[in-house]
């Protein structure tokens, strides 16, 4: 497994290739006369992540995990998120779900399938709301 994305699991069905991290910290500007204005401290910025690969839907599959991350997406609830080596990275948001389908089948289906995700790191749901999601998405 390369990374798990609540119950989406990347592997060689799902299979991502690159992922980008981007963390910030906040700091208010203090305006003066004749000087650096300094900076207060404000705590942690936003924390996006960006998950990018290719699916190979008719020799492996995956557009089916693909439409679980959407499921996640409309129900706005925080996902875990956890890299292979057993990292965990904290909740996030799926914000959007972009696939390009090219060398369409003649069903329209690409038999290349790039995808990007891109998520927001977001405080951990409530339990009661986390489990809930997680039926739903099954159901």
């Amino acid at each position: 497994m390369l990374m798990k994305i609540g119950l989406v699991e990347c592997d060689l069905s799902f299979n991502i290739d690159t992922h980008a991290r981007e963390t910030t910290h906040d700091y208010a500007e203090k305006p003066v006369v004749g000087a650096m204005p300094p900076l207060e401290d404000v705590g942690v910025g936003s924390e996006t992540l960006t998950v990018s690969g290719r699916l190979l839907p008719t020799k492996l599959g995956g557009l089916g995990t693909l439409n679980i991350l959407r499921g996640a997406q409309s129900a706005g609830t925080p996902q875990l998120v956890t890299r292979g080596d057993g990292s965990i990275f904290g909740f996030y948001v799926v914000q959007s779900v972009n696939d390009e389908h090219t060398f369409l089948d003649r069903d329209g289906v690409g038999q290349v399938v790039d995808i990007t995700v891109k998520l927001q790191k977001s405080a951990a749901p409530a339990p009661a709301d986390f489990f809930a999601s997680l039926f739903s998405l099954i159901a």
